[in-house]
Order: structure tokens, then sequence, then C-alpha cells
């Protein structure tokens, strides 16, 4: 199969790519995730590229909260004081989570450094970068600027329709 998918590059897989700013909040990012029908962004400031966001991230941060919340309970700040009472139920951990996370942005979540390949990487050098670094997406860069983004339902998509069949 190998053979098949040389010939398609970076450049005929890649597709628009919906940006966000870094300080997009993160139920704004969320809101555009379920818009856009996508699992994350390029984080762009200013025209520069300078990160890149998924759900994951998210996920990764909520578990952080949930975390912080647990432990730092005893002298955790809010409109009431402080409290000196560590959190028992869920409930509570969850209520205090959900309102840090409403504070949080793009910038808090995101890959400062996101991997990326040229327009004329071979999809099969693609398809290996993405199970090797275990992630979804890749940016696609073109004369250093970004050009879009691949995804591994790209590729997916590729088989599903049978255009990476031997000739």
């Amino acid at each position: 199969m190998s053979d098949a998918i040389a010939p398609y590059t970076a450049a005929d897989l890649v597709r628009f790519a919906h940006t966000v700013p870094s300080t997009m909040t993160l139920p704004e990012l969320e809101r555009q995730l379920l818009d856009k029908r996508v699992s994350g962004f390029p984080v762009v400031d200013e025209g520069k590229l300078v990160g890149i966001v998924s759900r994951s991230d998210i996920v990764r941060q909520l578990c952080v909260e949930r975390k912080l919340a647990q432990t730092t309970s005893d002298f955790y700040l809010d409109s009431d004081g402080f409290h000196e009472h560590p959190l028992e139920s869920f409930e509570e951990i969850a209520d205090r989570v959900g309102e840090r996370i409403e504070e949080l942005t793009v910038r808090d979540v995101m890959i400062q450094t996101p991997h990326f390949v040229e327009t004329t990487m071979t999809l099969d050098k693609i398809a290996a970068k993405l199970v090797d670094l275990r992630i979804h997406r890749l940016l696609v860069i073109d004369q250093g600027q970004l050009a879009g983004i691949v995804t591994s339902t790209d590729l997916v998509r590729l088989i599903a329709e049978k255009k990476l069949l031997r000739r």
C-alpha cells in the first residue's frame, strides 16, 4: 500500500483550517469546536501562528483543575472569601472547577509548539508522524505560512473513498 500512498502529498489533502485567537475563552472555544464540527484549531494572533488547541487540551486542563481544587481547597479564595474546609463531594469540586474553567483562555491550554509538515511531505510519512507522535492533526506549512491542516480523519476518508488503492 505504501506505493499507492507515495504519490500523494500534504498539498493534495490539506484543507482550510479555521483559526482561533489565544485570548478566546474556553466556553467560546467549545462553541466553535461544536459549530465547526472539528476537534481542534490552529491558534493565530495578529496573523502569527502561536499554537494549536484541541478538545484533548481542554480535557487535560479539566483534570488539572479538578486535582488543583482538591489539593488546595483549604486555601481557595472566591467571592465569599477563603474556604477553610476541604472539598468533600464531587459536586463541590465540580462547582469550583466550573468557576475557574469559565475564566481560562485558549492560551492557558494550547500547545505552544505544534507539529507541522510541509506541503511536499508524502502521506505515508504524514501517517507515520501522526502514529509516532500519537496525535490526530498536523499543521501544514507552505513557504513558512500556515496552509491548513491534515488530520487522521482525512487519511481515513481517503481509505474509505478507496483513493489509496493500487492503480
